[in-house]
Protein backbone atom coordinates (compact mmCIF):
# COMPACT_ATOMS: atom_id res chain seq x y z
CA UNK A 1 0.00 0.00 0.00
CA UNK A 2 2.98 2.32 -0.54
CA UNK A 3 1.18 4.07 -3.40
CA UNK A 4 -1.80 4.76 -1.12
CA UNK A 5 0.46 6.25 1.55
CA UNK A 6 2.18 8.40 -1.06
CA UNK A 7 -1.14 9.67 -2.44
CA UNK A 8 -2.41 10.69 0.99
CA UNK A 9 0.93 12.36 1.83
CA UNK A 10 0.88 14.30 -1.46
CA UNK A 11 -2.66 15.55 -0.75
CA UNK A 12 -1.67 16.42 2.81
CA UNK A 13 1.39 18.39 1.60
CA UNK A 14 -0.85 20.39 -0.72
CA UNK A 15 -3.29 21.18 2.08
CA UNK A 16 -0.52 22.18 4.50
CA UNK A 17 1.38 24.04 1.74
CA UNK A 18 4.52 21.98 2.34
CA UNK A 19 7.11 20.92 -0.22
CA UNK A 20 8.39 17.79 1.55
CA UNK A 21 6.44 15.43 -0.73
CA UNK A 22 7.25 11.71 -0.65
CA UNK A 23 9.89 10.56 -3.11
CA UNK A 24 9.92 6.85 -2.25
CA UNK A 25 10.30 4.12 -4.82
CA UNK A 26 6.71 3.49 -5.96
CA UNK A 27 4.82 2.29 -9.00
CA UNK A 28 3.92 5.61 -10.63
CA UNK A 29 1.20 4.07 -12.77
CA UNK A 30 -0.47 2.54 -9.69
CA UNK A 31 -0.26 5.88 -7.90
CA UNK A 32 -1.89 7.68 -10.83
CA UNK A 33 -4.60 5.00 -11.17
CA UNK A 34 -5.36 5.16 -7.43
CA UNK A 35 -5.61 8.97 -7.59
CA UNK A 36 -7.80 8.78 -10.68
CA UNK A 37 -10.40 6.38 -9.25
CA UNK A 38 -10.55 8.46 -6.07
CA UNK A 39 -11.04 11.77 -7.97
CA UNK A 40 -7.73 13.20 -6.73
CA UNK A 41 -5.46 13.09 -9.80
CA UNK A 42 -5.36 16.90 -10.01
CA UNK A 43 -3.55 16.92 -6.65
CA UNK A 44 -0.57 15.19 -8.28
CA UNK A 45 0.51 18.04 -10.55
CA UNK A 46 3.22 19.45 -8.28
CA UNK A 47 4.53 15.98 -7.40
CA UNK A 48 4.62 15.00 -11.09
CA UNK A 49 6.61 18.11 -12.02
CA UNK A 50 9.28 17.39 -9.38
CA UNK A 51 9.47 13.61 -9.00
CA UNK A 52 7.57 11.66 -11.68
CA UNK A 53 10.00 9.69 -13.87
CA UNK A 54 7.47 8.53 -16.46
CA UNK A 55 6.80 11.13 -19.14
CA UNK A 56 3.54 9.35 -20.06
CA UNK A 57 2.19 9.52 -16.48
CA UNK A 58 3.44 13.09 -16.07
CA UNK A 59 1.59 14.18 -19.24
CA UNK A 60 -1.62 12.42 -18.15
CA UNK A 61 -1.49 14.13 -14.75
CA UNK A 62 -0.93 17.52 -16.38
CA UNK A 63 -3.85 16.91 -18.78
CA UNK A 64 -6.10 15.97 -15.84
CA UNK A 65 -5.00 19.08 -13.98
CA UNK A 66 -5.64 21.52 -16.84
CA UNK A 67 -8.89 19.79 -17.86
CA UNK A 68 -10.18 20.07 -14.28
CA UNK A 69 -9.43 23.82 -14.18
CA UNK A 70 -11.22 24.36 -17.50
CA UNK A 71 -14.19 22.22 -16.42
CA UNK A 72 -14.42 23.85 -13.00
CA UNK A 73 -14.28 27.38 -14.41
CA UNK A 74 -17.07 26.65 -16.87
CA UNK A 75 -19.14 24.81 -14.25
CA UNK A 76 -18.89 27.78 -11.89
CA UNK A 77 -20.10 30.16 -14.61
CA UNK A 78 -22.95 27.85 -15.63
CA UNK A 79 -24.05 27.10 -12.07
CA UNK A 80 -24.13 30.80 -11.27
CA UNK A 81 -26.35 31.38 -14.33
CA UNK A 82 -28.78 28.72 -13.10
CA UNK A 83 -28.94 30.08 -9.56
CA UNK A 84 -29.37 33.65 -10.82
CA UNK A 85 -32.19 32.52 -13.12
CA UNK A 86 -33.95 30.70 -10.29
CA UNK A 87 -33.40 33.70 -8.01
CA UNK A 88 -34.98 36.12 -10.51
CA UNK A 89 -37.94 33.81 -10.99
CA UNK A 90 -38.49 33.51 -7.21
CA UNK A 91 -37.95 29.75 -7.10
CA UNK A 92 -37.08 28.66 -3.59
CA UNK A 93 -34.00 26.53 -4.19
CA UNK A 94 -31.76 24.48 -1.92
CA UNK A 95 -28.13 23.87 -2.95
CA UNK A 96 -26.58 20.68 -1.55
CA UNK A 97 -23.50 18.48 -1.75
CA UNK A 98 -20.65 19.38 -4.12
CA UNK A 99 -21.40 23.07 -4.54
CA UNK A 100 -20.99 23.60 -0.80
CA UNK A 101 -17.94 21.36 -0.46
CA UNK A 102 -15.98 23.27 -3.08
CA UNK A 103 -15.88 26.30 -0.81
CA UNK A 104 -13.96 24.47 1.94
CA UNK A 105 -11.02 23.53 -0.31
CA UNK A 106 -7.90 25.76 -0.38
CA UNK A 107 -8.54 26.23 -4.10
CA UNK A 108 -12.03 25.84 -5.52
CA UNK A 109 -11.05 23.77 -8.56
CA UNK A 110 -9.42 21.03 -6.45
CA UNK A 111 -12.85 19.61 -5.52
CA UNK A 112 -14.13 17.73 -8.56
CA UNK A 113 -17.89 17.97 -9.01
CA UNK A 114 -19.90 15.82 -11.43
CA UNK A 115 -23.19 17.71 -11.27
CA UNK A 116 -25.15 20.50 -9.64
CA UNK A 117 -27.55 19.12 -7.02
CA UNK A 118 -30.49 21.39 -6.22
CA UNK A 119 -33.78 20.78 -4.46
CA UNK A 120 -36.97 22.73 -5.16
CA UNK A 121 -40.44 22.36 -3.68
CA UNK A 122 -43.10 20.41 -5.58
CA UNK A 123 -44.94 23.66 -6.35
CA UNK A 124 -41.93 25.01 -8.28
CA UNK A 125 -40.72 21.78 -9.87
CA UNK A 126 -42.40 22.22 -13.29
CA UNK A 127 -41.38 25.87 -13.46
CA UNK A 128 -37.76 25.01 -12.57
CA UNK A 129 -37.72 22.25 -15.22
CA UNK A 130 -38.97 24.66 -17.87
CA UNK A 131 -36.31 27.24 -16.97
CA UNK A 132 -33.58 24.62 -17.37
CA UNK A 133 -34.99 23.65 -20.78
CA UNK A 134 -35.01 27.33 -21.77
CA UNK A 135 -31.30 27.44 -20.83
CA UNK A 136 -30.51 24.66 -23.30
CA UNK A 137 -30.78 21.61 -21.02
CA UNK A 138 -32.55 18.41 -22.02
CA UNK A 139 -34.01 15.68 -19.85
CA UNK A 140 -31.67 12.73 -19.54
CA UNK A 141 -33.51 10.44 -17.16
CA UNK A 142 -36.33 10.75 -14.67
CA UNK A 143 -36.27 9.01 -11.30
CA UNK A 144 -38.58 9.26 -8.33
CA UNK A 145 -35.96 11.13 -6.33
CA UNK A 146 -34.71 13.55 -9.01
CA UNK A 147 -34.92 14.57 -12.64
CA UNK A 148 -31.56 14.77 -14.43
CA UNK A 149 -30.86 17.45 -17.05
CA UNK A 150 -27.82 17.59 -19.33
CA UNK A 151 -26.21 20.17 -21.58
CA UNK A 152 -23.07 19.82 -23.72
CA UNK A 153 -20.21 19.55 -23.14
CA UNK A 154 -20.33 18.39 -19.50
CA UNK A 155 -23.06 20.23 -17.58
CA UNK A 156 -25.36 18.04 -15.48
CA UNK A 157 -28.11 19.20 -13.12
CA UNK A 158 -29.97 16.91 -10.74
CA UNK A 159 -33.25 18.60 -9.88
CA UNK A 160 -34.35 16.90 -6.66
CA UNK A 161 -37.91 16.23 -5.60
CA UNK A 162 -36.67 14.71 -2.35
CA UNK A 163 -33.39 14.64 -0.47
CA UNK A 164 -34.09 11.23 1.08
CA UNK A 165 -36.42 9.07 -0.95
CA UNK A 166 -37.99 6.32 1.14
CA UNK A 167 -39.53 6.27 4.59
CA UNK A 168 -37.31 3.37 5.66
CA UNK A 169 -34.12 5.18 4.58
CA UNK A 170 -31.90 6.86 7.18
CA UNK A 171 -32.66 10.56 7.50
CA UNK A 172 -36.08 10.49 5.82
CA UNK A 173 -37.99 11.95 8.75
CA UNK A 174 -35.15 14.27 9.75
CA UNK A 175 -34.90 15.89 6.30
CA UNK A 176 -38.57 15.58 5.33
CA UNK A 177 -39.29 19.15 6.49
CA UNK A 178 -36.16 20.77 5.17
CA UNK A 179 -36.66 24.53 5.09
CA UNK A 180 -36.45 25.20 8.87
CA UNK A 181 -32.93 23.69 8.72
CA UNK A 182 -31.78 26.15 6.05
CA UNK A 183 -30.12 29.55 5.75
CA UNK A 184 -29.75 31.75 2.70
CA UNK A 185 -26.90 30.91 0.34
CA UNK A 186 -24.31 33.68 -0.13
CA UNK A 187 -26.08 36.92 -1.13
CA UNK A 188 -29.20 35.33 -2.60
CA UNK A 189 -32.73 35.77 -1.26
CA UNK A 190 -34.38 32.69 -2.80
CA UNK A 191 -31.41 30.33 -2.82
CA UNK A 192 -30.67 28.38 0.37
CA UNK A 193 -28.28 25.91 1.91
CA UNK A 194 -28.49 23.75 5.00
CA UNK A 195 -26.99 25.38 8.07
CA UNK A 196 -23.45 24.26 8.99
CA UNK A 197 -24.45 21.48 11.39
CA UNK A 198 -27.25 20.07 9.26
CA UNK A 199 -25.15 20.24 6.09
CA UNK A 200 -22.65 18.00 7.90
CA UNK A 201 -25.42 15.66 9.05
CA UNK A 202 -26.74 15.42 5.50
CA UNK A 203 -23.22 14.81 4.21
CA UNK A 204 -22.89 11.82 6.58
CA UNK A 205 -26.33 10.47 5.70
CA UNK A 206 -25.57 10.79 1.99
CA UNK A 207 -22.12 9.27 2.48
CA UNK A 208 -23.54 6.27 4.32
CA UNK A 209 -26.03 5.68 1.50
CA UNK A 210 -23.17 5.72 -1.03
CA UNK A 211 -21.03 3.51 1.20
CA UNK A 212 -23.80 0.96 1.46
CA UNK A 213 -24.47 0.96 -2.27
CA UNK A 214 -21.00 1.03 -3.84
CA UNK A 215 -18.48 2.26 -1.27
CA UNK A 216 -16.95 5.74 -1.14
CA UNK A 217 -13.81 7.47 -2.39
CA UNK A 218 -10.83 9.09 -0.67
CA UNK A 219 -12.25 12.41 -1.91
CA UNK A 220 -15.29 11.86 0.31
CA UNK A 221 -13.10 11.32 3.36
CA UNK A 222 -11.15 14.48 2.47
CA UNK A 223 -14.47 16.39 2.42
CA UNK A 224 -15.11 15.29 6.01
CA UNK A 225 -11.66 16.41 7.15
CA UNK A 226 -11.84 19.83 5.48
CA UNK A 227 -15.41 20.45 6.66
CA UNK A 228 -14.42 19.75 10.27
CA UNK A 229 -11.34 21.94 10.00
CA UNK A 230 -13.23 24.79 8.35
CA UNK A 231 -16.16 24.82 10.78
CA UNK A 232 -14.55 23.46 13.95
CA UNK A 233 -15.82 26.44 15.96
CA UNK A 234 -19.42 25.68 14.97
CA UNK A 235 -19.55 21.88 14.87
CA UNK A 236 -20.47 20.88 18.40
CA UNK A 237 -19.60 17.24 19.14
CA UNK A 238 -22.36 16.80 21.72
CA UNK A 239 -24.99 18.14 19.32
CA UNK A 240 -23.75 16.03 16.43
CA UNK A 241 -23.44 12.86 18.50
CA UNK A 242 -27.01 13.28 19.72
CA UNK A 243 -28.26 13.65 16.13
CA UNK A 244 -26.15 10.76 14.85
CA UNK A 245 -27.30 8.55 17.73
CA UNK A 246 -30.93 9.37 16.95
CA UNK A 247 -30.32 8.49 13.28
CA UNK A 248 -28.42 5.34 14.33
CA UNK A 249 -25.29 6.28 12.36
CA UNK A 250 -23.02 7.25 15.25
CA UNK A 251 -20.51 4.42 14.63
CA UNK A 252 -20.28 5.27 10.94
CA UNK A 253 -19.89 9.03 11.48
CA UNK A 254 -17.26 8.65 14.19
CA UNK A 255 -15.24 6.07 12.25
CA UNK A 256 -15.18 8.13 9.04
CA UNK A 257 -14.10 11.22 10.97
CA UNK A 258 -11.32 9.25 12.70
CA UNK A 259 -10.06 7.97 9.36
CA UNK A 260 -10.20 11.49 7.92
CA UNK A 261 -7.95 12.86 10.67
CA UNK A 262 -5.64 9.85 10.51
CA UNK A 263 -5.12 10.41 6.77
CA UNK A 264 -5.03 14.19 6.56
CA UNK A 265 -4.14 15.37 10.07
CA UNK A 266 -0.66 16.25 11.29
CA UNK A 267 0.42 12.74 12.36
CA UNK A 268 2.41 10.45 10.10
CA UNK A 269 0.31 7.89 8.23
CA UNK A 270 0.75 4.37 9.64
CA UNK A 271 -0.63 1.03 8.47
CA UNK A 272 -4.16 0.74 7.10
CA UNK A 273 -6.92 -1.36 8.66
CA UNK A 274 -9.51 -3.27 6.59
CA UNK A 275 -11.96 -0.35 6.51
CA UNK A 276 -9.29 2.00 5.19
CA UNK A 277 -8.18 -0.53 2.56
CA UNK A 278 -11.79 -0.90 1.47
CA UNK A 279 -12.17 2.86 0.98
CA UNK A 280 -8.83 3.18 -0.83
CA UNK A 281 -10.01 0.71 -3.49
CA UNK A 282 -12.62 3.27 -4.55
CA UNK A 283 -16.35 2.83 -5.04
CA UNK A 284 -17.68 -0.08 -7.08
CA UNK A 285 -21.02 -1.76 -7.68
CA UNK A 286 -19.12 -4.98 -6.95
CA UNK A 287 -18.96 -3.90 -3.29
CA UNK A 288 -22.73 -3.61 -3.04
CA UNK A 289 -23.27 -7.03 -4.60
CA UNK A 290 -20.86 -8.67 -2.18
CA UNK A 291 -22.44 -6.93 0.81
CA UNK A 292 -25.94 -7.87 -0.33
CA UNK A 293 -24.89 -11.51 -0.62
CA UNK A 294 -23.64 -11.37 2.97
CA UNK A 295 -26.71 -9.47 4.16
CA UNK A 296 -29.04 -12.02 2.54
CA UNK A 297 -27.01 -14.98 3.87
CA UNK A 298 -25.95 -16.38 0.51
CA UNK A 299 -26.03 -16.05 -3.25
CA UNK A 300 -29.33 -17.87 -3.78
CA UNK A 301 -31.28 -15.77 -1.30
CA UNK A 302 -29.90 -12.53 -2.75
CA UNK A 303 -30.75 -13.70 -6.30
CA UNK A 304 -34.33 -14.42 -5.21
CA UNK A 305 -34.52 -10.98 -3.56
CA UNK A 306 -33.18 -9.37 -6.75
CA UNK A 307 -35.73 -11.06 -9.02
CA UNK A 308 -38.64 -10.94 -6.57
CA UNK A 309 -38.27 -7.78 -4.41
CA UNK A 310 -40.12 -7.40 -1.13
CA UNK A 311 -43.58 -5.88 -1.10
CA UNK A 312 -42.35 -2.58 0.41
CA UNK A 313 -39.89 -2.11 -2.46
CA UNK A 314 -42.43 -3.06 -5.15
CA UNK A 315 -44.98 -0.62 -3.70
CA UNK A 316 -42.64 2.28 -4.57
CA UNK A 317 -42.81 1.36 -8.26
CA UNK A 318 -46.36 -0.03 -8.29
CA UNK A 319 -48.52 2.06 -5.88
CA UNK A 320 -51.54 -0.13 -6.67
CA UNK A 321 -50.01 -2.74 -4.33
CA UNK A 322 -50.73 -0.46 -1.37
CA UNK A 323 -54.45 -1.03 -1.98
CA UNK A 324 -54.24 -4.56 -3.43
CA UNK A 325 -51.21 -6.35 -1.92
CA UNK A 326 -52.39 -9.72 -3.28
CA UNK A 327 -51.38 -8.51 -6.75
CA UNK A 328 -47.69 -8.77 -5.80
CA UNK A 329 -46.98 -11.91 -7.95
CA UNK A 330 -48.68 -10.24 -10.93
CA UNK A 331 -46.54 -7.14 -10.50
CA UNK A 332 -43.37 -9.27 -10.35
CA UNK A 333 -44.24 -10.70 -13.75
CA UNK A 334 -45.30 -7.25 -15.02
CA UNK A 335 -41.93 -5.82 -13.95
CA UNK A 336 -39.94 -8.56 -15.69
CA UNK A 337 -41.91 -8.36 -18.94
CA UNK A 338 -41.67 -4.57 -19.11
CA UNK A 339 -37.92 -4.63 -18.52
CA UNK A 340 -37.35 -7.35 -21.14
CA UNK A 341 -39.47 -5.60 -23.77
CA UNK A 342 -38.03 -2.14 -23.19
CA UNK A 343 -34.46 -3.37 -22.60
CA UNK A 344 -34.03 -0.49 -20.20
CA UNK A 345 -31.04 0.19 -17.95
CA UNK A 346 -32.51 -1.60 -14.93
CA UNK A 347 -32.84 -4.82 -16.95
CA UNK A 348 -29.20 -4.65 -18.02
CA UNK A 349 -28.17 -3.85 -14.45
CA UNK A 350 -29.97 -6.93 -13.20
CA UNK A 351 -28.18 -9.12 -15.73
CA UNK A 352 -24.85 -7.59 -14.71
CA UNK A 353 -25.73 -8.14 -11.05
CA UNK A 354 -26.60 -11.80 -11.66
CA UNK A 355 -23.19 -12.27 -13.30
CA UNK A 356 -21.45 -10.66 -10.32
CA UNK A 357 -23.43 -12.83 -7.89
CA UNK A 358 -22.29 -15.93 -9.75
CA UNK A 359 -18.62 -14.81 -9.71
CA UNK A 360 -18.57 -13.52 -6.12
CA UNK A 361 -15.82 -14.83 -3.86
CA UNK A 362 -17.00 -15.98 -0.43
CA UNK A 363 -13.89 -14.65 1.33
CA UNK A 364 -14.37 -11.19 -0.19
CA UNK A 365 -18.05 -11.27 0.75
CA UNK A 366 -17.11 -11.91 4.38
CA UNK A 367 -14.40 -9.19 4.37
CA UNK A 368 -16.86 -6.58 3.11
CA UNK A 369 -19.53 -7.73 5.56
CA UNK A 370 -17.01 -7.31 8.39
CA UNK A 371 -16.24 -3.74 7.27
CA UNK A 372 -19.93 -2.84 7.15
CA UNK A 373 -20.57 -4.46 10.54
CA UNK A 374 -17.65 -2.51 12.06
CA UNK A 375 -19.18 0.74 10.81
CA UNK A 376 -22.64 -0.15 12.11
CA UNK A 377 -24.14 -0.25 8.60
CA UNK A 378 -27.37 -2.28 8.51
Amino acid sequence: MEEAKSLLEIVKCFLLEKDNMPNRNIDEEKLYHLAKINKLSNFLENWAEKFCKSEKIRNEIYQDYTAQIVKDTNQNIENEKILNTFEKNHIKTLVVKGMLMKDIYPQNYMRQMCDLDIFVSSNDFKKASKLLKDMGYHKDHDQEKHLTFMKSPFFIVELHRKLVLKKDEIGYEYFNHIWPLCVTYKNYKNIYQLDIINAYVFCMVHLLAHFKFTGIKVKDVLDIYLYNETYQDVLNDDTLNAIFKNLDIQDFANNIKQIAYKWFGTNEISNFDETEKFILKGSSFYNQVNYSIGQNNGKCKFLIQLLFPKKQIMQEKFPILKKFPLLLPVMWINRMVKDIISRNTSFKNRLDTIKLIKEADEKEVQNIKNVYDRLGIK
